[in-house]
């Protein structure tokens, strides 16, 4: 009988270190998820600030990126056990500074001057493709060691192409040589929207139950308003709604993100 009970504790202990690990990484890849979405927005609003003569409200929104990249950023450290995970955010912290210190630069010429530099918004562009990326290196590391929920991971995909997609529309409204920047992303507006739409469909394959039709529709709903402006770019000259779309249909996917994990 004790032996029996020791196994059983045993058994018990090692099961809710289990769970306790694979929580940590969920939680891990939420912060890493919400640091490549608050890197590629802070693009986003720079690019608006840069269109709009340095408007105060894209100031703040650039603000509020970068204070949620940092919280991200602390709150992952708290999840990490690794040693290589752990060098991977110390190099995240590394490019983020480089990225911070050319975006204050940037930010700076367009409020003394009332235009950017070309060449420095293309070096800030580079920037920040490599952040994006080294981010999601670590993401992909944690995830190709822990069991991830499919329709999670399309979710999380959709979000990171949206944002993409509306960093891209910025850019091109805002600046007179946007291809030096636009330069950075391989696949064009016309590729991203078409990829959106079929990972969209797809999506309501999977996740579309009664808990979360609400969302679905109002996704779907926002995302063709989206999509015709994106499509008919500039005709209608409303960035500005665009990415308060944009931020609408991404805190509709994580809310949706959500119900699906639950």
């Amino acid at each position: 009988m004790t032996r029996y009970l020791q196994s059983l504790g045993l058994a018990l202990a090692l099961l809710l270190t289990s769970v306790s690990s694979h929580a940590a990484a969920n939680e891990l890849m939420i912060q890493l998820q919400h640091m490549r979405l608050a890197s590629i927005g802070v693009m986003t609003d720079f690019f608006m600030y840069t269109g709009l003569d340095g408007d105060s409200k894209y100031g703040r929104r650039m603000n509020a990126n970068m204070e949620s990249f940092n919280a991200s950023l602390t709150q992952a450290r708290e999840n990490v056990a690794s040693q290589e995970l752990i060098s991977h955010l110390n190099d995240i912290e590394q490019e983020w500074l480089s990225f911070t210190q050319s975006l204050n630069s940037n930010r700076n010429l367009v409020e003394n001057q009332g235009f950017p530099s070309v060449q420095m918004v293309d070096e800030l562009g580079r920037l920040n493709n490599a952040l994006v990326t080294r981010i999601s290196s670590a993401y992909h590391q944690v995830a190709g060691v822990n069991d991830t929920n499919p329709a999670i991971e399309k979710v999380r995909d959709m979000a990171m192409l949206l944002q993409e997609m509306t960093t891209q529309y910025a850019a091109s409204a805002a600046m007179d040589d946007s291809e030096v920047y636009l330069g950075e992303y391989k696949r064009t507006m016309q590729k991203m929207t078409s990829d959106f739409e079929f990972r969209l469909a797809d999506l309501k394959a999977v996740a579309y139950q009664r808990s979360t039709h609400i969302l679905m529709d109002n996704i779907n709903s926002k995302w063709r308003f989206l999509r015709n402006s994106i499509t008919r770019q500039h005709e209608m000259d409303v960035p500005f709604l665009v990415i308060s779309y944009n931020d609408r249909i991404i805190r509709h996917l994580e809310e949706l993100e959500g119900k699906i994990g639950s």
